[in-house]
């Protein structure tokens, strides 16, 4: 449920009678403390209600299967009415017929810092808070996202997870630690415990929540496309945006099915696994299956940059590779396209199993100018620029901007010339890019080859060779040879001239991802 939440506790006064009932009516009070408190209670289902101090009241969560320290795993915790903060100690028997019949106890109760933003209300009104908890039994950070509802579903959904940091237990059971903090006791001994507090409040019957519509799983969808950026000629800074490294590799769509089964495809459809059948790994690298997740294959070198001259060697050498993913499509039975950016990536970042093989993309937030400019000193390729709120579209999109710190781009080859001196092979490649419908010669690339790299790529090109010029306005150099305009190369350079040549070009690798005739000259806008 977007929008704003009523900070009031109207909600949770009318669903009780004060005149039947011990329980406080609740008054929202003045206090600057940040106090926390989960409260384990069954009622026709065990659950823990978790309860967050802001705004003078308890913002709160029943959560079904309760909180976790492992990282990775992922609570359902459905948006409760705020709850007065003298409930906080609350722990006894609320009778058969009322609301929320059954036993209390606090599970759970200390202390918690924001780690993200000055306000928790504000937090919690814009769907997303990050918070540090310190309590008996859960310590560390911790954070709470809104999540859509399922069509037919009612109520308010978010998901609550513990962000990995040294609190984080991989072995952690939540029935292990089933008792009070206040008192001691379990549930059961306060429900047999003659002594213990017994609340009264309305009959369930007439307040009850609606029931949930049974969860219908949506289809996994198969793209049409990836959700591509525009290229821009200059960084800016914006809090409604957020910033991301450019990587540089392939890009690859990952879908593991209910059974396992992985498929790795590039933008353009082909099998990645069989050129890099190191990364079979990804069918067991994230935590919920089936999932289908958008990201970059690449190859890191030493300082842990993207290298694509180094992947074309990974494809050869089996080197390591890594998988840096950037946007989550598909997970937990659900069709995410449609879920604001910002928390898709939240949910992401918790399914990784694998962080061997695969990487999340991290971002900042606002402070675009700044990252470019780290960016740039440390010889990356760019940031990618991306709306927080923005929805997965199968197309280019103004959502998504590409600001490039080094200017490189795909070019066709069309041709070749002869190699000079004691050089083998040839001596440069002729480039060209697809202006309406036609290729237009676009300058030419005579560095960043390896010998072995010139023959492979002189045979290929022998292999399409034609006698007439595929250029729009013919031959370009004399005694140039001309093949049939299917290969793609990635090119970096320093500049376009007055002529639309590249200037100080370099060969990085051929892309075997992207149809020759998808290649156009990239402008910045």
């Amino acid at each position: 449920m977007a929008g704003r939440r009523k900070s009031s506790l109207e909600t949770y006064r009318k669903k009780r009678d004060f005149s039947s009932t011990p329980e406080p009516r609740g008054t929202r009070e003045r206090s600057e403390k940040r106090r926390f408190v989960v409260q384990m209670h069954h009622a026709s289902r065990l659950h823990w209600d978790f309860r967050l101090e802001a705004g003078g009241a308890l913002a709160s969560w029943a959560v079904p299967k309760g909180p976790t320290l492992v990282p990775g795993e992922r609570r359902l915790a459905m948006r409760v009415e705020d709850h007065p903060l003298d409930y906080r100690d609350f722990e006894g028997n609320i009778p058969q017929g009322q609301y929320g019949a059954g036993s209390v106890i606090v599970w759970d109760r200390g202390t918690y810092d924001l780690a993200e933003g000055t306000s928790p209300s504000k937090e919690i009104e814009k769907g997303k808070i990050k918070f540090i908890l310190h309590g008996e039994k859960l310590n560390g950070l911790f954070t709470l996202v809104r999540i859509k509802p399922r069509e037919g579903e009612s109520g308010d959904p978010w998901l609550l997870f513990k962000d990995r940091d040294e609190y984080s237990k991989t072995s952690w059971d939540i029935m292990r630690h089933s008792r009070s903090v206040k008192s001691g006791k379990s549930l059961d001994e306060i429900g047999h415990d003659p002594k213990s507090r017994t609340w009264k409040s309305r009959p369930a019957a007439r307040h009850a929540a609606a029931p949930l519509a049974k969860a219908r799983r949506d289809p996994m969808p198969t793209l049409k496309s990836v959700m591509l950026a525009t290229l821009v000629g200059a960084p800016f800074d914006d809090d409604n945006w957020l910033f991301e490294i450019k990587w540089d590799g392939y890009r690859a769509i990952c879908a593991v099915d209910a059974e396992g089964k992985l498929r790795l495809s590039s933008r353009n459809g082909l099998d990645l696994l069989k050129r890099f059948p190191q990364a079979a790994g990804l069918a067991q690298a994230f935590s919920s299956i089936p999932i289908e997740v958008d990201g970059e294959l690449c190859s890191l070198d030493k300082q842990g940059r993207s290298s694509f001259q180094k992947l074309q060697d990974a494809a050869k050498t089996k080197v390591p590779i890594v998988y840096v993913v950037f946007d989550l499509i598909y997970a937990d039975g659900r069709d995410l396209r449609r879920e604001p950016l910002e928390e898709r990536k939240a949910l992401l970042e918790q399914l990784i199993r694998d962080r061997d093989l695969v990487l999340f993309s991290k971002h900042i937030v606002g402070r675009g100018k700044s990252f470019f400019a780290l960016a740039r000193k440390r010889g990356l390729e760019g940031v990618v620029a991306k709306r927080r709120d923005s929805l997965y579209e199968e197309r280019r999109s103004k959502d998504w901007l590409k600001i490039k710190a080094h200017l490189e781009q795909e070019l066709v080859i069309g041709g070749w010339t002869d190699p000079q001196g004691t050089r083998a092979g040839f001596g440069s490649l002729l480039l060209g890019a697809y202006e309406r419908g036609k290729l237009v010669y676009a300058g030419n690339v005579g560095t960043g080859f390896s010998e072995e790299r010139l023959r492979e790529l002189h045979a290929a090109l022998k292999r399409l060779s034609r006698k007439t010029s595929p250029f729009a306005r013919g031959d370009v150099l004399r005694g140039a040879h001309y093949v049939e305009p299917k290969l793609v190369a990635q090119i970096r350079f320093a500049e376009w001239t007055r002529d639309g040549l590249v200037r100080q070009a370099a060969f990085l690798g051929l892309r075997t991802d992207k149809d020759a005739k998808d290649v156009v000259r990239e402008i910045p806008q």
